[in-house]
């Protein structure tokens, strides 16, 4: 990567440094094109970013971690562009993807394989174990039909609605988008484990289980899982960063951190290049991506329409943020449930009893913590011995929470981060035997201020970008007149991101920029894929 400013004026600039942008710029350099990114921060891929923060020697991913919707992306499952077979991105795929831990020292283990976790589910139900197989035989349809059209510029909204109408699939999937995930789970399966289990699976969206139009993520995961086997780069998430920059590089263009952008250079309704902070400006020849939240939309392009500027400021955060922590450890964890099973590569820390578990997504609501937790944890190690020095682990725990505590704000956050860590590690030690003082050797504390201070595309902590609510998916996301990643009023310019389709998460979706753009620009995107 440069930190230098000498370069050659560049056919395309990218505002921004993170992983849907990288991946849109890769695309374009593999196509022939000149492109320069240019990222604010030190360090490239935004929440796919992997650091030593505790002490050296152990790797700690800061954000993203497990990668499983982008194993489904034909950039990693057809290898389009070379990440795996040239640039050095290689994938570790645990045979169990996710498990609900259980405070009553019980666990319930997804698998990759179907009938494995079948097998596991009828320790809990037998009826819901069947329940289970017939409902993700039932729907690999459905994920088939929303996956073909994951990774590509979306239809619109009202176009996709008339062509699910056409099926029967399609009517049911309607349906599906409708609901909640509770709607579904509840009126499927029967034992209250399972259904907690399934509830916050689906709750990684950042939304309450709850609440209507949750029921399309607890659809495509319950066949994701099974269809596309999750995993995580050796050496870390950042891994896919890195592999990126050189794909890009490779093809000469080039990278450039503390570089930021802070305004979009406009003449004549066309966007010509951008502006740094610290004055210098760049031309390119012929586009710009940004990755710009459609909040800051207005302070990044002049000249917008109003009401356009207007109705991207409208767009909603997610339900819930969250508490990150993460440990250097000289033994990996030990949790009671999990005794004499194979390691998981997600962990869901639950309360078996269904009240108190739906009542933890009701307090943050209030911008409270919950008083009973579900976190999520995960130990890299357990698979990736690169992590960390030998026989040593790492761990990564969070836990939602309010972007502004009722007690002061979100500038509470800075006070009492490290009070809430030793709080959460409390509510752990509950679930495992050997976390006490002597097993930890560092720990690093991400609070949602925290998250919005390190990239300006999780403003209000949000590291979805804008909520995953049905108004603000496919299409609509961030908003219709954006949906197509171009910004009407500033030709050749593209917006890149999380707020955009196919939505937050590691999933590729500059993949679908790169097929819009080159259409524009006269490129074949199939030309360039085939080699």
């Amino acid at each position: 990567m440069e930190t230098s400013k000498t370069h050659p004026v560049p056919d395309v600039v990218v505002a921004g440094a993170g992983s849907g942008t990288l991946v849109a710029a890769a695309y374009l350099a593999t196509a022939g094109l000149n492109v320069l990114v240019l990222e604010r921060n030190k360090w490239v891929g935004g929440g796919v970013h992997t650091a030593e923060v505790t002490v050296p020697g152990y790797r700690h991913d800061l954000c993203s971690t497990a990668h499983l919707l982008l194993q489904g992306n034909p950039l990693i499952l057809n290898d389009e562009i070379g990440l795996q077979s040239k640039f050095g991105l290689k994938y570790i795929r645990p045979e169990v993807t996710f498990a609900s831990v259980y405070d009553d020292g019980t666990a319930l283990l997804t698998y990759f394989d179907l009938d494995k976790t079948c097998e596991s589910m009828a320790r809990i139900s037998a009826r819901d174990a069947e329940t289970y197989r017939r409902f993700v035989e039932k729907n690999r349809p459905t994920i088939r039909l929303m996956m073909s059209g994951m990774f590509q510029p979306p239809m619109p909204f009202g176009s996709f609605m008339a062509l699910l109408e056409q099926s029967k699939e399609g009517r049911d999937l309607i349906g599906v988008m409708n609901r909640s995930a509770f709607d579904l789970i509840t009126a499927q399966f029967e034992n209250p484990k399972i259904q907690n289990h399934f509830m916050k699976y689906a709750a990684e969206s950042m939304s309450g289980p709850e609440e209507k139009g949750t029921g399309l993520i607890f659809n495509m995961i319950c066949g994701i899982v099974h269809a596309y086997h999750g995993g995580m780069p050796v050496g870390g998430s950042g891994g896919l960063s890195d592999a990126l920059v050189r794909c890009i590089e490779h093809h000469g263009g080039s990278v450039r951190t503390q570089a930021d952008v802070v305004r979009v250079i406009m003449e004549g309704g066309k966007a010509q290049g951008v502006v740094l902070a610290d004055g210098e400006e760049i031309r390119a020849r012929r586009a710009v991506i940004g990755c710009f939240h459609p909040h800051l939309l207005g302070q990044y392009v002049s000249g917008l329409d109003p009401q356009l500027v207007a109705e991207a400021k409208r767009t909603e955060h997610g339900t819930y943020s969250a508490i990150n922590t993460h440990y250097a450890l000289n033994e990996a964890p030990k949790y009671r449930a999990m005794e004499g099973l194979p390691p998981a590569f997600i962990m869901e820390l639950l309360p078996a009893d269904q009240e108190e578990f739906r009542r933890s997504f009701d307090e943050p609501r209030y911008n409270r913590l919950s008083k009973h937790p579900s976190m999520v944890c995960i130990t890299a190690t357990d698979f990736d011995s690169t992590r960390a020095p030998a026989g040593k682990a790492t761990l990564y725990k969070y836990a939602f929470a309010p972007y502004a505590l009722a007690d002061g704000g979100a500038a509470r956050w800075d006070e009492v981060k490290e009070e809430t860590a030793d709080w959460m590690l409390a509510y752990y030690r509950r679930f495992t035997t050997n976390m006490g003082p002597e097993n930890i050797i560092a720990r690093y504390v991400e609070s949602p201020l925290d998250m919005e201070r390190k990239s300006k595309s999780f403003l209000h902590g949000d590291i979805s970008g804008i909520g995953r609510y049905l108004h603000q998916l496919l299409g609509r996301r961030p908003i219709p007149e954006l949906g197509q990643y171009a910004v009407p009023g500033a030709e050749g310019l593209y917006l890149a991101g999380p707020f955009q389709h196919p939505g937050g998460g590691v999933n590729g979706g500059g993949r679908a920029v790169a097929i819009r753009m080159m259409k524009d620009l006269g490129l074949d995107f199939d030309k360039t894929i085939a080699g």
